[in-house]
């Protein structure tokens, strides 16, 4: 299998050196137009994201070897010189294609199961193809993954539960209230985790979200960024109107106590003493502790929420043998279609090869029987044919050995009907 996987990841190199090999969508469409273009590989694949920049390519010119292709890549992208060949790993032939399987399948992934990375890897598979760089195996090796990425989805759990703070505060009250669509909730803040958290709600169905931040135009941005119509609560004001929203979840970074429990326990009796679930995701904390000890008030801080990621990253952990049976079983899939493509242009010598003959006969016949004779014979002679070479056709696209056995038998057929190497 001409196949070969190079580049950096997670496992082989640290962030430091993994931005310096990151690449833009130009800048990877320009890598995989500048290697066919130059007559280097036949197709290729390039995914990059903020763990991974990684090569999959069908080399054609002799010299493009691991070696070559980790020195392409630090030379396109100006790498400074800490940058070395030792952080790249490289895969070969059907190693190669395992590893493409295992990324789109999320199991190679620093966070097992990450929901992002298929969308990446089509991504990365549908630029390849604007680019003109996909063919016959990388389109075959990209929906195989797919495929089998679908099947990880549905017949495991791998990808269930949530695994980072923001998603796991929303799945919590997600499992509390059930339905998000009538609460109203407050996000206070307007960072990255009260983004990620307001779009796991928004996710979830939440339809009533206000926001609050001590920077006003911070807030109204956010709103903006997630094209939903939000409240804009003053931040000077939204301890009085605490007491308005069923779900609280505080994210702001670098504050302290943003909410006392003397201002929640006024809230709650303003509320009638109505549950209300609050989610501190702030560091260091926004919530004063006490305030749990309030009737009704369920609070919940980062090291609660951990708890809930730690059980679910054990979880997928455990569906980690599962997924490798899925990938197993579509990687030899995979292999199998590819040995028999090995046979197509034998099979395709072999057919032009008994057409020869066959026309070589019929005109041997022609002015010594009638047309309507002759019509029939050259019907007999195709239906024939396919029934001779029907099983040893069959037999060499479902040839399932070692590839080396494969291509002993192709040698063989080639030098019994005398074909052209």
């Amino acid at each position: 299998m001409n196949l070969i996987a190079v580049g950096v990841n997670h496992k082989t190199a640290p962030i430091e050196i993994r931005e310096q090999l990151w690449l833009s969508i130009p800048e990877s469409k320009q890598l995989l137009t500048s290697l066919v273009e130059g007559g280097i590989v036949a197709e290729a694949v390039v995914i990059s994201t903020c763990n991974r920049t990684e090569l999959f390519a069908v080399p054609k010119l002799v010299e493009a070897d691991a070696d070559f292709f980790k020195r392409f890549l630090i030379e396109h992208k100006g790498a400074r010189k800490e940058v070395k060949t030792e952080h790249f790993f490289s895969l070969f032939a059907c190693g190669a294609a395992k590893h493409f399987f295992e990324v789109a399948a999320a199991t190679d992934s620093m966070i097992i199961g990450d929901a992002q990375i298929l969308g990446q890897v089509k991504d990365a598979y549908r630029l390849a193809a604007e680019a003109g760089a996909t063919g016959t195996v990388l389109n075959h090796l990209c929906h195989a993954a797919f495929a089998a990425s679908k099947r990880v989805r549905s017949e495991t759990e791998l990808t269930d539960g949530a695994v980072s703070i923001s998603y796991a505060a929303v799945e919590l009250a997600r499992k509390i209230f059930s339905d998000l669509s009538s609460k109203h909730i407050l996000i206070i803040g307007a960072g990255e985790t009260a983004e990620l958290a307001a779009k796991h709600l928004i996710d979830k169905n939440a339809a009533q979200i206000s926001i609050t931040n001590r920077t006003p135009e911070n807030a109204v941005a956010l709103s903006e960024r997630l094209n939903t119509a939000c409240g804009i609560v003053p931040f000077a004001a939204f301890a009085a109107e605490l007491h308005k929203f069923d779900i609280v979840i505080s994210a702001v970074s670098n504050a302290g106590t943003v909410v006392s429990a003397a201002e929640l326990d006024a809230a709650m009796r303003l509320r009638q003493n109505k549950a209300m679930l609050v989610l501190d995701i702030g560091l260091p904390r926004n919530i004063d502790p006490n305030a749990a000890e309030l009737y009704n008030v369920f609070l919940k801080d980062i090291d609660d929420l951990n708890i809930i990621v730690g059980k679910n990253l054990e979880r997928r952990r455990a569906e980690l043998p599962k997924v490798a049976v899925i990938v197993e079983e579509e990687l030899i899939a995979f292999e199998r279609w590819h040995h028999a493509l090995q046979a197509v242009p034998t099979i395709k010598q072999l057919q032009e090869k008994f057409n020869e003959i066959k026309t070589t006969e019929l005109e041997k016949l022609k002015g010594r029987v009638s047309g309507e004779t002759y019509l029939q014979m050259e019907l007999f002679a195709d239906r024939l044919i396919k029934k001779i070479l029907h099983y040893p056709m069959q037999n060499l696209k479902l040839q399932t050995g070692v590839e080396q056995d494969l291509v002993g038998k192709l040698s063989l057929i080639r030098s019994i009907f005398n074909l052209e190497e």
